[in-house]
């Protein structure tokens, strides 16, 4: 590995005499928590905006912060509703001083943004979000899984429009337990909706399938500075090529950073509850899916980092190891309160909690920023490559569906790597453009986590990248299955520069169920395998027909049509609805047989099956 060569080449860095016409980059360092959003900014020293230089995907990508559903709406992994505008309020409400405010989007047609129930034809099927798990029925950790359990339905919503405004649409809103009221909506968001839509169902609004150029319009850098969230508790390094039109001066680099569900004393879910279930009787402003689905995910507030940094043609350097401060919870304003007793800083005994979602490891600092300079001959030579790129759905035909190979070459270039940058598309990937237009890829695990091919010391953050000239193999997930997709790689290095782009092709499997036989058709019909009516029918089945040998000949039997026809099922609303009312008395019969057999209540504990 080559930190040798890199600490060479930035120790000539340091050495440059001032040069107005030096190539220049900014280099940020710091180790997150787990399952951060984060947003990178720079100010000049007149408080002024000048840039947003990352933005992870939930909030970029995702559209997290500006979706169908109330704000306080009950929170889980990939839930689909609910506008996290406390999510980065700082960087939201700064950024909207220089650039067009986003469209706000609302649900379709429902009576209050406190329904999520799919209790209208609204909806499509969604490939990244999907059903959260019922709170009476699962622990917490099961509420924070990390992978959809199903195939999921969504509403994605439309914008709220002028009609909307002359009556008066408002969500639901708790000032505080049992003190509620509605809140008005304004015609514009400060978040961007969601970029990922790439089909579209008969229930789907057309003005979802205009986010994605819209959010352009008034974010034209949004594709360009959408990022992966950075892996937990791991060094993470970033680096930002600054323009050759940025004035030399002194400037605010911020990091802020929030994580649902950080819990204190303060930030109780006591004081911060599940809307609606404050009385007794509960307010009709929230239905039984907002009120039992998902967790209060209303934690402590955004944090931020602020570390001041000179861009003056040489190399120099800032450290932060406190926070700068917090912003407001539901995001009303975009001001910064200092950090004060609400907000935890013990790295001991709550690590990565509040202050400490920059996690303090030891003496090193929190937040490290660097601004580095190079001269063109310093920077000439050839540029570095991939070579040989090829891609292909992953050989375990279990994973096959989501998750994908990849491998290359890296080739040298004149100036060491500083990261190997992956993306992933459903179009091909031809020009620059195409490719910041893609999504940063993410890791073959459970949960969503960004690829990086390079590795930075956890005490000098020096980049440790795959040697030159020997093939690399890699695993990228969070994929579709039967999608057709593209990968582009390419090689950014410590001047900044970007080398040529290489591409490959594959399409991933359909879902190949090998290992536990689910409830296929069931899991079709209500679009969860953890409904009520499934769990009777896998009771049943693990303890009435797989003890027997004519119930193991029937499920051996089901296994072999059961898919196919669950496929033919949930690709319809109406043969779903068919489905589901064939289902329901034979479920009844059964679990009314099986308590009266004493075998016990067929309706428990949910147990999540794989």
């Amino acid at each position: 590995m080559r930190w040798f060569g890199v600490s060479l080449f930035c120790l000539s860095c340091a050495l440059l005499p001032p040069r107005a016409e030096a190539e220049g980059v900014l280099r940020v360092r710091f180790t997150p928590t787990e399952r951060a959003q984060i947003a990178i900014f720079l100010e000049n020293d007149k408080g002024e905006f000048i840039e947003t230089l990352a933005l992870t995907h939930a909030t970029a990508l995702r559209g997290i912060g500006n979706r169908p559903g109330a704000l306080q709406m009950n929170s889980g992994f990939r839930w689909p509703y609910g506008r996290r505008e406390g999510v980065l309020p700082i960087w939201a409400h700064r950024r909207a001083t220089v650039e067009a405010p986003f469209r706000r989007v609302i649900f379709q047609d429902r009576i209050t943004e406190g329904y999520a129930a799919r209790n209208v034809p609204d909806h499509s099927t969604d490939d990244y979000f999907c059903l959260s798990f019922n709170v009476d029925r699962s622990k917490k950790d099961a509420l924070d899984a990390v992978s959809c359990a199903s195939v999921f339905s969504s509403d994605k919503g439309r914008y709220l429009d002028v009609d909307d405004l002359e009556r008066g649409y408002a969500e639901p809103f708790e000032i505080r337990p049992r003190e509620r009221t509605m809140r008005p909506l304004s015609f514009e968001s400060l978040y961007p909706p969601r970029l990922d839509l790439e089909s579209f169902g008969i229930y789907d609004h057309l003005d979802a399938r205009n986010y994605r150029e819209d959010a352009r319009l008034a974010m034209p850098t949004i594709d360009a500075v959408s990022m992966a969230t950075p892996r937990g508790d791991v060094p993470f390094g970033f680096q930002w090529h600054l323009p050759r039109d940025l004035p030399f001066g002194r400037y605010w680099l911020y990091v802020e950073i929030h994580t649902e569900g950080d819990h204190n004393d303060y930030y109780s879910t006591a004081r911060f509850p599940t809307p609606g279930t404050s009385d007794k009787n509960p307010t009709g402003d929230w239905d039984s899916w907002a009120r039992n689905f998902g967790y209060p995910f209303r934690g402590q507030p955004s944090i931020v980092y602020r570390a001041p940094i000179e861009i003056n043609g040489t190399q120099t350097r800032s450290d932060v190891s406190e926070p700068f401060g917090y912003g407001e919870l539901h995001g009303a304003d975009g001001r910064i309160r200092p950090i004060d007793h609400t907000i935890t800083d013990d790295p001991i005994r709550r690590p990565g909690s509040g202050a400490d979602r920059l996690r303090k490891l030891g003496d090193q600092p929190r937040l490290s920023v660097e601004a580095a300079f190079f001269t063109e001959e310093e920077c000439a030579g050839p540029l570095p490559l991939a070579d040989e790129l090829r891609a292909k759905p992953h050989g375990d035909e279990r994973r096959s569906h989501h998750h994908a190979e990849v491998s290359f070459i890296p080739r040298r270039g004149s100036v060491p790597i500083f990261e190997w940058e992956v993306v992933i598309a459903r179009e091909p990937i031809e020009s620059d453009e195409d490719f910041e237009r893609a999504s940063e890829a993410n890791a073959a695990e459970l949960d969503t986590v960004a690829l990086s091919l390079c590795v930075a010391d956890s005490e000098t953050y020096e980049r440790n990248c795959p040697d030159y000239d020997e093939p690399i193999a890699f695993e990228i997930g969070q994929l579709s299955f039967l999608t057709e997709y593209f990968v582009g790689v390419r090689a950014f290095d410590y001047c900044g520069r970007r080398g040529p782009i290489a591409t490959a092709q594959f399409t991933t499997t359909e879902i190949n169920y090998t290992t536990v036989s689910p409830c296929f058709v069931a899991t079709a019909a209500y679009g969860t395998p953890f409904a009520d009516e499934i769990v009777v029918l896998r009771r049943f089945r693990d303890e009435v027909l797989r003890p027997n040998r004519l119930g193991r000949a029937f499920l051996h039997a089901y296994e072999q049509i059961g898919p196919p026809l669950a496929h033919f099922i949930e690709k319809s609303e109406t043969r779903r609805a068919i489905a589901r009312a064939l289902l329901r008395p034979i479920t009844r019969l059964i679990g009314f047989v099986h308590e009266r057999l004493s075998v016990g209540p067929l309706s428990g504990e949910r147990e999540a099956t794989r």
